[in-house]
C-alpha cells in the first residue's frame, strides 16, 4: 500500500509538473503576445521596450550592430524625424525673419523709386514750356539733364541696396553717379 501511495504521489507530482509547464508556456505566450500588441499600439510602451533592449543588449553587442538593429525601430525613426522637424522649424523661423526684412527693404525702395518717378515726370512736363524758349530752353534742358542724372544715380543706389538685401552682385554705379556735367 505504501508503494502504491508513493507511486500515486509521484504520478500526481508528474501530472502537476506537466500541467504547470503547460500553464507556464501558455502564460508566457499570452504575455509576449500582449506585450507585442502593447508595443505596437502604445508609443511609450515601445520606447520603454527599446530603452530596455538598449540596456540589456549594449554590453553584449558592438555599438555598430546595436545601431543597425535599432535603426529599424519606429521609435528611432520617430526620434530622427522629430529632430529633423525641429531643425526645419528653426530654419523656417530664420527664413521668415529674412523674408520680412527683405520685404521691408523692397517696400522702402519701391516707395522711393515711385516718388522719384512721379517727381521726374512732373519736372519733365513742367519744363516743356521753358525748353522751347530759345535762350531759356538751353538752361532748362541743362538743369533737367542734371536732375535726371542725379535721379538715375539714386535709382542705381536703390538697386544696389536691393542687390545687397538679396545677396546679388552690386551694380557699378560710378558710370552714372561719377558723371560730371560740363
Amino acid at each position: 500500500m505504501e508503494q502504491q501511495s508513493s507511486q500515486s504521489k509521484s504520478s500526481l507530482a508528474l501530472t502537476l509538473w506537466q500541467v504547470s509547464k503547460v500553464l507556464l508556456f501558455i502564460a508566457l505566450i499570452l504575455g509576449l503576445g500582449s506585450l507585442n500588441v502593447l508595443t505596437l499600439i502604445n508609443d511609450q510602451a515601445h520606447a520603454a521596450g527599446v530603452s530596455f533592449l538598449k540596456a540589456v543588449l549594449a554590453p553584449a553587442l558592438a555599438e555598430a550592430t546595436m545601431s543597425r538593429i535599432l535603426s529599424l525601430s519606429p521609435t528611432e525613426k520617430y526620434g530622427a524625424l522629430e529632430k529633423s522637424h525641429r531643425a526645419l522649424e528653426s530654419k523656417l523661423v530664420e527664413v521668415k525673419k529674412l523674408s520680412a526684412a527683405r520685404s521691408q527693404v523692397v517696400k522702402n525702395i519701391s516707395k522711393r523709386v515711385a516718388t522719384r518717378a512721379i517727381t521726374n515726370a512732373g519736372k519733365n512736363v513742367a519744363s516743356y514750356a521753358a525748353e522751347v524758349v530759345p535762350v531759356v530752353g538751353v538752361a532748362a534742358i541743362t538743369n533737367l539733364t542734371i536732375s535726371d542724372l542725379y535721379d538715375d544715380c539714386q535709382t542705381l543706389k536703390d538697386i544696389n541696396e536691393l542687390n545687397v538685401a538679396f545677396g546679388h552682385a552690386i551694380t557699378e554705379d560710378n558710370t552714372v553717379c561719377g558723371i560730371k556735367f560740363p
